[in-house]
């Protein structure tokens, strides 16, 4: 059985579908199959790989609106044995979707446990908000990845986060972990990203990730060639951090901590 992973974010612009598209390409060629899945409305996972609307059979828009299954929605990449599932087909209003998903955040466990079987890895790559979509994928992740982009305000509201991965484990999936918290867009010529970073792992602790996500051109690439930046430049320094990554994720004996404690909270918080 495979392990699914959402990568979460509480604000925009931090890296999330750059570490999605990325990581997932970096587990491909490490010799696994890995399954993109794109709950953001933007569908910026599907752009990545320079699917057009027209390209798309339908995503998991429809496969939640039970008009289709789980094989039907599955796309595949350039890099085989890597394939995605995008938000949808066309362009949606998610209303109806989000309003289902309020009345029953269990929605999402058909479709997920028949996936689950045929991959190593599910990534699924979060809108940039706590809502109703981020917290459906919560309840069927193994574990989740936090990107933070390398500024002085990256820690700003994580604490409302942190609260909200605590209450989809208290109340709905008591077994979800962090694999870790991913520092990104890091500068290391600069005083100030070493600072930040410092600061990070001050606050963080262990929980936060060796692997630092530099910023990169052929990362900024991804979406104008259509394919990872493994597959534009291998030897980049954006592609080497995630081959990096993948690693990392795959040296890890289990997950790390399932929640953090109430002195990370205060930190945080405080931050």
């Amino acid at each position: 059985m495979g392990e699914i992973i959402s990568i979460v974010s509480h604000k925009g612009g931090v890296g999330k579908t750059t570490t999605t598209v990325n990581l997932g390409a970096s587990l491909t060629l490490a010799g696994y199959r890995v399954l993109l899945v794109d709950l953001d409305p933007q569908g910026q996972v599907a752009t990545s790989f320079h699917f057009g609307q027209y390209d798309l059979k339908c995503g998991i828009f429809e496969l939640l609106a039970e008009q289709a299954a789980p094989e039907d929605a599955v796309h595949a990449t350039s890099l085989e044995g890597l394939e995605l599932i995008p938000f949808s087909a066309g362009l949606q209003d998610e209303s109806p979707l989000r309003e289902a998903l309020g009345k029953d955040a269990h929605i999402f466990n058909t479709p997920f446990s028949k996936l689950k079987s045929a991959y190593d890895f599910i990534l699924i790559d979060c809108p940039p908000s706590i809502g109703e979509l981020t917290y459906a994928s919560l309840t069927v992740s193994n574990s989740i990845i936090v990107p933070i982009q390398c500024e002085y305000y990256a820690l700003n509201s994580l604490g409302r986060l942190l609260k909200f991965v605590r209450d989809v484990k208290k109340n709905m999936n008591p077994n979800l972990k962090y694999r870790g918290f991913l520092v990104t867009m890091v500068d290391l010529r600069s005083n100030l990203s070493r600072l930040v970073m410092n600061r990070l792992r001050y606050t963080l602790g262990r929980l936060v990730l060796d692997t630092a996500i530099p910023r990169n051109i052929r990362l900024a690439e991804v979406p104008l060639y259509g394919k990872p930046a493994v597959l534009i430049d291998k030897n980049s320094k954006g592609a080497k951090s995630y081959i990096e990554l993948a690693q990392e994720l795959l040296n890890q004996h289990g997950t790390s901590e399932s929640s953090l404690s109430k002195n990370y909270l205060k930190l945080v918080e405080n931050y």
